[in-house]
Order: C-alpha cells, then sequence, then structure tokens
C-alpha cells in the first residue's frame, strides 16, 4: 500500500514537472476583447431550496466521513 501511495506522489511529481516545463497553452489573440459583454443572471433558486440543500450536502458528507453512509 505504500509503494501503491509513494507511486501516486511520483506521478503527481512528473506531472507538475512537465506542466510547468511546457506550461498551459494560450490562444492565438484573446477573444474576449471581441465577445460582447453577457448580462449578469441572478440565482433563480430560493433560498429555502438553499438552505436544504446546503444542510443536505452537509450531512452527506459528515456520513461518508464517518462511515455512515457508504460502502464501509
Amino acid at each position: 500500500m505504500t509503494r501503491l501511495i509513494l507511486l501516486a506522489f511520483l506521478v503527481a511529481a512528473m506531472m507538475a514537472v512537465l506542466l510547468l516545463a511546457f506550461g498551459p497553452t494560450r490562444p492565438a489573440f484573446d477573444r474576449s476583447a471581441t465577445r460582447p459583454a453577457r448580462p449578469h443572471k441572478e440565482d433563480t433558486m430560493p433560498a429555502t431550496f438553499q438552505t436544504i440543500a446546503y444542510v443536505v450536502l452537509i450531512v452527506l458528507m459528515f456520513g461518508v466521513a464517518t462511515g455512515w453512509l457508504g460502502a464501509a
């Protein structure tokens, strides 16, 4: 198991080095200057549903982390 974790760290380090060496690809020109500005859209979900969704998310994360939910 330790070897697997060390292998994962090695692969992640190699990917980071390759990304730093070659850098992210950049577009040939900036398209944001040619596009018109988009209007800002408001969130259409009611505040009650947002609160319920956040509470359910916290309960789900707690259940998975403690083993109450999931394959543990």
